[in-house]
């Protein structure tokens, strides 16, 4: 390769490579951000709000929809979020003698605010409280008069960590708690708390924009894949 290829490769790589140098450190909390959602609720078929008080057999299957969400910081280390997501599931219903697929949605949102603890140049770690709702909604299944329409709302909390892997990869990690986290199967409550894990991964292809994926594990589960653009 001749000196002036070999000078424009390099030119060509520092480039490419400064926008995420440039955002190796930013660990903020000022973004908005959004993309594709999947979830997957347990335990629907022990729902009397689905199941007619014990009437019907149910089971539900994983779904997809759409999810946004952001937060803004202010003074020092302290941040406001929210987060909205909207999921469609599948449902098979049976009385023992006709079988029935429909679907119904899964709304979810929560507002709060949160601080964060700058342990190092590349690492971060934050806690949470927030208000959490829940909905059941949308319930359609040809031939059956399923009043499911369910909604909760309560407290929740979060406690998490920011790395920095790499300039260009970051990595968070938290436990949550929320009031309406989990289906009850009998009682006039339609939800019951739980607490669930979460890892979730951004690359940063830009210094203030970065593709971000997330899991988090729970009797009501979701995943995600979107773009963040950060400020």
């Amino acid at each position: 390769m001749s000196t002036r290829h070999k000078m424009l490769a390099l030119a060509v790589t520092a480039a490419l490579g400064a926008p995420a140098a440039a955002g190796a450190q930013d660990l903020g909390f000022t973004y908005l951000e959004g993309g594709f959602i999947a979830g997957f609720v347990n335990d629907v078929e022990e729902s009397d709000a689905f199941t007619d008080n014990g009437t019907l057999d149910v089971e539900s299957d994983a779904g997809g929809g759409a999810f946004i969400g952001g937060a803004w910081e202010f003074r020092e280390n302290m941040h406001l979020f929210g987060d909205y997501a909207l999921t469609g599931q599948e449902l098979e219903v049976s009385d023992g003698i006709d079988t029935v697929e429909g679907d119904y949605d899964v709304v979810r949102w929560r507002l709060g605010v949160g601080y964060a603890y700058p342990f190092s140049p590349t690492m971060s770690f934050y806690g949470r409280l927030s208000f959490d709702n829940i909905e059941f909604k949308d319930v359609k299944v040809a031939g059956f008069d399923l009043d499911a329409d369910v909604d909760d709302s309560g407290i929740g909390g979060e406690i998490g960590m920011l790395w920095a892997a790499t300039p260009a990869l970051h990595l968070q990690g938290h436990v949550r708690y929320t009031s309406v986290g989990e289906v009850v199967g009998e009682g006039s409550d339609a939800f019951d708390s739980d607490i669930l894990l979460a890892l979730n991964g951004r690359w940063y292809f830009r210094p203030d924009m970065a593709l971000v994926t997330g899991y988090e594990f729970g009797k009501i589960t979701f995943w995600n894949v979107g773009l963040r653009f950060a400020f």
